[in-house]
């Protein structure tokens, strides 16, 4: 049975999923959830929640689903501490070092690998099996004929989004709104401005939106989702109202219960009503079906906005209960009462003797008079044991029935025991403290590009897939400076088996010394290679991230681009020696498996640069893709240069320094090499013209 998981960002949402025949429901705590501006839950309402839940038979995941900085990490950890204890049946993670202190200070508390983590291929199942998670909520962007092979390769749960607004960047790498602002999708603080004006064909019209995709609607193909090896369909919509989350639950609740085809396209019209952004999507499931430019609209009409209301206002989860009651002349009148392997007794008063002959069935019949309580009697499931000349009240009986189904929701109730972790947690060694030679790696965009960067006294040079020729590949790697390494530099999505085979052939070809992984699914890819670089997009937001990259066979990290200049400090005084530092280069921003330029002007059988996006401040945005021979990868650049070379002298010590020069001319990315390799040897630089300084000075939310 596929499991229905649906959203609950309030109380109401909460009751709304639940009595609309929800399986589980996932909502956040008032720290550390991607939904941070929804109306989250904390101290006794979020234990109420969780007994809430657990009363009615459904599931209750928490997410923990955001980057952790060093400062949050206790916090965090005693917060999941509180969900352990109080019953949460998962918690969501995202960053790789909060999920490795949970695993060791809880390794009761079962986790889910969040959709946050980009988990999209057989590397990242991997990881978690390694990790102690026993689900993953996939990427978006992963096909059904990619999900049939991750199920059959590994034991690890799989679930899937099936209904509910998209992101248009791959979950986890997008980084839009915390370099256009202070708001960070990894924190959960995301101010969208992927859904504002912006547009391939230059200054954007009131109603261009070529970021901004449509919502998933999967309901007429949820038997092709469970066959694919999904054991669980997730629902969006933790900022959306109460009504929306009813209706959306109830429709899917009723397709996986077997509603007709008819059935299916009439709730599928009422789900649109409810809301949309033009028309609905299957994402990737088949291929790309992603539109983008629609208006988001919300029209039910007003008796369906009636029926959701009303459908969480009274009770609808009932489970079976058996009663038996026993009345000896006497003594205490005792109520038995269990339901799904839960048993409790009562006594109540004193019986009484009868004035006149009693009826057993009118007492069974109170009995049954359950109410709003989410237990359900027969006449059949309720014995009484009596004789004619017992009495008891009918006040007095409904005191007894009143305590028995406190007292049977109670056993439900889950209350776990902390365990005495004694063992201290050891972070992984940093390594050499030796920052005498710092080393300088570039990312270069082709190879001719590579070739002049090592003659101008860069160590490391990477390249991307098919940025190359077999020929220029073989050239570069066997004839480049002695002393200097030729670097893989892998995407932060490899989403096709193709594109793996492609990666695995680089890997063991012998051209490269190493490569940076920038996705934790990539480790395992690389293994095999000496040197080992952990990408921006692993997310290194804190020393425990850090060691954990460490302890997954990373030599090199480079930290966050979200991290400010203090916090960057504290990591680097116990990391340094491990760190290289993003020093100029546009940050890519978004990464996009569907293609604007494509959908818009279509394809341009473009490489290496695919156009810009301009958006409604007429900020520029380029495009450089990886054009690879199933489908491209298309990364958003930040519109102004990172560029820190100039405040060198204020940089922590690190072993080595990040350069990127994609959406710059090779001229410029000569010059800034060489004012860097200045900088090292003490010789003060000016700032980069129109450059950003990024986090260094700005933290994010």
């Amino acid at each position: 049975m596929m499991e229905l998981l649906s959203p609950a960002g309030s109380r109401e949402s909460l009751a709304a999923a639940v009595q609309n025949g929800a399986d589980a429901v996932y909502f956040g705590g008032s720290i550390l959830n991607a939904r941070r501006f929804a109306d989250n839950f904390s101290g006794d309402a979020l234990v109420s929640a969780l007994d809430y839940c657990h009363e009615r038979g459904v599931k209750a995941y928490i997410t923990l689903n955001t980057l952790v900085f060093d400062r949050e990490l206790r916090a965090a950890l005693d917060f999941a501490a509180e969900l352990y204890r109080y019953g949460a049946d998962a918690v969501l993670v995202q960053d790789l070092g909060l999920a490795a202190l949970i695993r060791h200070e809880l390794p009761d508390l079962t986790l889910h690998a969040s959709t946050q983590m980009g988990i999209h291929d057989e590397g990242g199942l991997t990881y978690c099996e390694k990790a102690g998670i026993k689900r993953a909520v996939l990427a978006r962007e992963v096909s059904l004929d990619e999900i049939r092979l991750l199920s059959v390769s590994s034991s690890i749960e799989l679930e899937a989004f099936a209904h509910g607004a998209l992101c248009m960047s791959f979950s986890g790498s997008c980084l839009y709104s915390s370099m256009a602002g202070e708001r960070s999708g990894n924190r959960g603080t995301c101010a969208q401005p992927c859904r504002k004006a912006a547009s391939v064909f230059g200054a954007p019209k009131q109603n261009e939106l070529c970021l901004s995709p449509n919502d998933i609607c999967m309901i007429e193909h949820l038997d092709e989702l469970k066959s694919a090896g999904i054991c669980c369909v997730k629902l969006e919509g933790r900022m959306k109202k109460p009504e929306y989350v009813a209706a959306v639950t109830r429709c899917y609740r009723a397709a996986l219960d077997g509603a007709s085809k008819d059935e299916l396209s009439r709730m599928k019209l009422e789900l649109f009503r409810f809301f949309n952004r033009g028309e609905f999507s299957t994402v990737h499931f088949f291929g790309d079906s992603v539109r983008t430019g629609g208006i988001g609209s919300s029209k039910p009409d007003p008796k369906s906005v009636t029926d959701a209301k009303n459908s969480f206002l009274g009770e609808n989860r009932k489970r079976d209960i058996r009663m038996k009651l026993s009345l000896a002349l006497g003594e205490p009148a005792l109520l038995s009462a269990s339901a799904d392997g839960a048993c409790i007794e009562v006594a109540g008063e004193i019986v009484q003797s009868a004035i006149k002959p009693q009826n057993a069935g009118s007492y069974a019949a109170r009995l049954g008079k359950l109410g709003d309580t989410p237990f359900a009697l027969s006449n059949e499931s309720c014995a009484v044991e009596m004789s004619e000349n017992c009495y008891i009240s009918a006040a007095a009986l409904n005191a007894l029935r009143r305590e028995a189904a406190e007292r049977l929701l109670a056993c439900f109730h889950i209350r776990n025991e902390l365990p005495r972790n004694e063992r201290e947690f050891i972070k992984h060694a940093a390594g050499s403290k030796d920052l005498d030679k710092q080393i300088v790696y570039c990312a270069a965009r082709n190879a001719s590009e590579a070739k002049k960067l090592f003659e101008a006294g860069a160590d490391l040079v990477s390249l991307e897939p098919q940025s190359f020729t077999n020929e220029e590949l073989r050239e570069l790697a066997f004839q480049k400076p002695e002393g200097k390494k030729l670097v893989l530099l892998l995407p932060n999505v490899l989403i096709t088996s193709a594109q793996r085979e492609l990666i695995s052939h680089l890997v063991s070809s012998g051209a490269f010394d190493g490569a940076e992984a920038n996705n934790v699914g990539q480790l395992e890819l690389i293994s095999a290679l000496p040197l080992k670089i952990a990408g921006i997009g692993l997310n290194a937001l804190n020393s425990f991230t850090v060691s954990e990259l460490i302890r997954l066979g990373c030599d090199l990290i480079v930290p966050s681009v979200e991290l400010s200049a203090a916090q960057l400090r504290d990591i680097c005084a116990e990391f340094g020696s491990r760190l290289l530092l993003w020093t100029h280069g546009r940050v890519p921003v978004m990464q996009l498996l569907h293609c604007p330029v494509k959908e818009y002007r279509r394809c341009q059988s473009c490489s290496g640069t695919a156009g810009a996006v301009t958006d409604e401040a007429g900020r520029v945005f380029p495009l450089a893709n990886i054009r690879f021979a199933d489908k491209c990868l298309v990364r958003m650049l930040n519109s102004n240069t990172s560029d820190l070379i100039d405040l060198f002298d204020k940089l922590p010590p690190v072993r080595g320094f990040r350069m990127s020069f994609f959406g710059e001319d090779e001229a410029v990315s000569l010059e800034r090499l060489r004012a860097l390799l200045a900088a090292i040897r003490g010789e003060k630089q000016a700032q980069y013209p129109s450059s950003t300084r990024g986090h260094w000075n700005r933290k994010v939310d």
